[in-house]
């Protein structure tokens, strides 16, 4: 494969890969950082590409692949207490955006206690704007069980939301 049929295959798919990659790592740079790695590895084995049927899928398979890696390693490298992330600064002036950033982390801590499979279906539809289709393409399992993972992840997360605003 040439540079030129490489370039018109793969990098329409740009965009796919940033996005998987930062629904996962939520870090813009190590997003950056895996788009690089995964053309990278493309390209490295370019001569074994035309064998795939689902460039998309094989893109995003490897992508997932990748930031699932990258995500683990730093988790195990910089792993710091819930109750320290993203705490809000109180400043009256601001209490309503204070009040909705806490709502957020919140929410952000939540997701972090969720099975890492209800994790990357939640980041993929509602941060990466993925289709069912798509995130059941990336995760390699039935459009059904994305939508069970979906809805048991935001059941999970709406019940410890309200147990919280309760106490």
């Amino acid at each position: 494969m040439d540079g030129n049929e490489f370039k018109s295959r793969f990098m329409p798919y740009i965009d796919l890969i940033f996005n998987i990659s930062f629904a996962i790592t939520g870090d813009r740079e190590d997003a950056e950082d895996i788009v690089q790695e995964v053309y990278e590895k493309l390209w490295n084995s370019r001569e074994s590409l035309s064998k795939i049927q689902n460039d998309q899928g094989y893109i995003a398979v490897v992508t997932k692949n990748m930031a699932l890696d990258r995500y683990r390693r730093k988790t195990k490298l910089h792993t710091i207490p819930l109750s320290n992330v993203n705490e809000a600064r109180e400043n009256d002036f601001f209490e309503n955006k204070i009040e909705q950033e806490e709502m957020l982390n919140n929410i952000r801590k939540l997701l972090y206690t969720l099975p890492q499979s209800q994790q990357i279906a939640i980041k993929l539809r509602h941060f990466s704007d993925l289709s069912i289709s798509q995130i059941a393409d990336i995760m390699q399992i039935t459009r059904e069980n994305v939508r069970q993972l979906l809805s048991r992840a935001r059941r999970t997360i709406k019940v410890k939301i309200e147990q919280y605003y309760e106490n």
